[in-house]
């Protein structure tokens, strides 16, 4: 029978009254849990190798989906390869995870954790009963937070993580952050990339970005409206003639909130929507971000996935953009600027975008350059913009137009090379080969 190849799922909640200090939440919680460890052992061979469960990530799952997690840790269980299907071998174990505890009628109760198992037809035994995945859905949205640490990185920089806090020395971390406080921007953002991440959930809705307490007290919103960006542009640059003739909304001529770690980097919904905060983003002109910044998002993943390599990702910005005022003097260009503060400018718009993809495995890495800078002429990316060895005509898996000035003139170097330029990598162990 069914019913002996699965325990009964072990449930601990716990009160939540520690301080949350620099955590930022999504929505308030004055709770958490903890989970005593599974029954389950980890080793693979107590399963049988076939699958029998089959979860599609869009057929199955909804916004209010919970999260999947190898039992008591803080790892996902995730697609198969090229795949939007998880499957689970018969007996295989999977924690549930809901932040506000399970919906009202759900097998789940009103616990936040459910240890369910494969039980063979794509049904989950739980207790003494069989559902489907369908019908473990929370009462809200999985929420995610973004938290300071005591970690320090690039210029004194913070390191925020952003991830889902599962319970007491418990979480789930997607990407961490490395953030100028006093600029108010982001050096990088680091995450992994592996095969699954080439396919995602479909049709998740965009939230509106968010701030928490990360931007002092500047209104975000408004700072990447087109009108505010034209106002800004006209005061650094000391005449309107100068802002009109930079941006123009029509043809993609204005900064838009780029992604760092895009949102399609992100398998589950879940996920994507905790890529959302605004340390993850940089003020990017929307020609670049549309198509060269685009066409390497989508590139990596696809190389990755071809590959079934394992990847550090290390996604940032670096120096700020010059940009000629009514007098043909070149200024530094910020979405946020007073000239009677120190520093005048906030938020700055970079210079460049890079992505640096590092394989420990093979002891290889590989960084793509994006000039985030459409109005650049040919002398300037060559002299001013291209800072390392170019060797981006070794590279045959990308589909970008890397000429294009307008579309965001790309090119690549060796990781050392790079990093020898910013500085901002702490890269622990030799990268001797191209990732090519």
């Amino acid at each position: 029978m069914w019913r002996r190849s699965f325990t009964t799922a072990v449930l601990l909640l716990v009160a939540f009254g520690r301080d949350v200090g620099s955590r930022i939440y999504i929505e308030n919680s004055n709770d958490a849990f903890t989970t005593k460890p599974s029954e389950f052992t980890e080793k693979d061979d107590l399963y049988s190798s076939e699958p029998a469960c089959s979860i599609s990530l869009n057929r199955d799952l909804t916004i209010m989906q919970p999260l999947l997690l190898e039992p008591g840790s803080e790892r996902f269980v995730w697609p198969q390869l090229n795949s939007t299907t998880i499957a689970l071998a018969y007996g295989q174990p999977v924690e549930l995870y809901c932040s506000h505890g399970f919906r009202k009628g759900s097998p789940g109760g009103s616990s936040k954790s459910a240890i369910v198992t494969c039980a063979g037809n794509d049904g989950l035994g739980y207790q003494t009963e069989r559902h489907s995945i369908s019908a473990f859905t929370c009462q809200r949205p999985v929420f995610h937070i973004a938290e300071r640490t005591a970690g320090r990185c690039f210029g004194n920089g913070t390191i925020i993580r952003v991830g889902f806090e599962l319970g007491q020395d418990r979480f789930a971390q997607l990407y961490e952050v490395c953030f100028d406080e006093t600029r108010l921007s982001s050096h990088y953002v680091k995450y992994r990339l592996a095969a699954h991440n080439n396919h995602h959930q479909r049709a998740v809705k965009r939230p509106s970005f968010l701030q928490g307490a990360f931007f002092s007290d500047l209104k975000m919103g408004s700072l990447y409206s087109f009108a505010t960006q034209h106002a800004t542009l006209e005061r650094i640059l000391g005449s309107k003639a100068r802002a009109d003739a930079l941006l123009d909304s029509k043809k993609g001529m204005f900064f838009a909130r780029g992604h760092l770690a895009a949102k399609s980097d992100f398998v589950f919904g879940s996920h994507q929507r905790a890529s959302f905060w605004l340390m993850n983003v940089a003020p990017q002109w929307q020609r670049f971000n549309g198509f060269n910044w685009q066409r390497i998002e989508t590139g990596v993943k696809a190389y990755v996935a071809d590959r079934d390599l394992q990847l550090t990702v290390y996604t940032g910005t670096y120096g700020v953009l010059e940009l000629q005022d009514g007098n043909g003097d070149r200024r530094e260009i910020y979405l946020d600027f007073e000239p009677t503060r120190d520093p005048p400018g906030r938020v700055p718009v970079p210079q460049l975008f890079y992505k640096v993809l590092i394989d420990e495995e093979h002891q290889a890495g590989l960084a793509l350059i994006g000039v985030n800078n459409p109005h650049a002429t040919q002398e300037e990316i060559t002299q001013e913009y291209v800072v390392c060895r170019d060797v981006s005509e070794e590279i045959t898996w990308l589909r970008w137009r890397r000429e294009s000035i307008l579309d965001g003139y790309s090119y690549a170097c060796d990781v050392n090379d790079f990093n020898a330029v910013t500085g901002h990598l702490k890269i622990d162990q030799p990268i001797v080969n191209l990732l090519l």
